[in-house]
């Protein structure tokens, strides 16, 4: 399908298909790391939250690392994150960003999460709702697109959450 075909088809798909919903369970995966090592959803300990962001590293995407990171730290380890890169296996980014990046990158190249989400989306774009906050069982408490919620109710979110 032709890439302009796909941008303007992409925003009437999503709202068609809207993926999993806000009480649902979010499918398990595995991916590997940076370093291989490999991460599943399910794998957090009992208590703890997971805050998935589903990302292609764009700049927009890379300044909300810092809020990942502060709302990690504020939890004391009540709260996850883990980042899934969608982009393509030979594209540097992933790499030269993750020495810097305080959780974990896991790569999607063949985008199997957004696809078990029915997310489809066009090449190298972010899925229209990227960021989920789950409970220990996978459980879907929160969802949305990290650029476009508030940054102030996205903490407090996280907050009420991992309480």
């Amino acid at each position: 399908m032709p890439i302009w075909l796909w941008r303007l088809l992409w925003p009437l798909r999503s709202r068609l298909s809207p993926g999993t919903e806000v009480g649902g369970c979010f499918p398990d995966f595995r991916l590997r790391d940076l370093e291989g090592k490999t991460h599943s959803l399910y794998a957090a300990a009992p208590g703890v939250k997971t805050v998935l962001w589903l990302t292609n590293l764009c700049e927009d995407c890379r300044a909300k690392i810092p809020l990942l990171e502060e709302l990690a730290r504020a939890s004391a380890g009540k709260l996850r994150v883990l980042a899934v890169s969608i982009l393509t296996v030979d594209d540097p980014l992933p790499r030269e960003i993750g020495p810097a990046c305080p959780f974990p990158i896991l790569l999607d190249p063949q985008d199997v999460v957004g696809r078990k989400l029915g997310q489809i989306h066009p090449p190298g774009v972010c899925p229209l709702r990227n960021v989920y906050i789950l409970d220990g069982g996978g459980r879907i408490l929160f969802k949305h697109h990290l650029s476009a919620v508030d940054p102030e109710d996205f903490r407090r979110a996280c907050r009420e959450l991992s309480a």
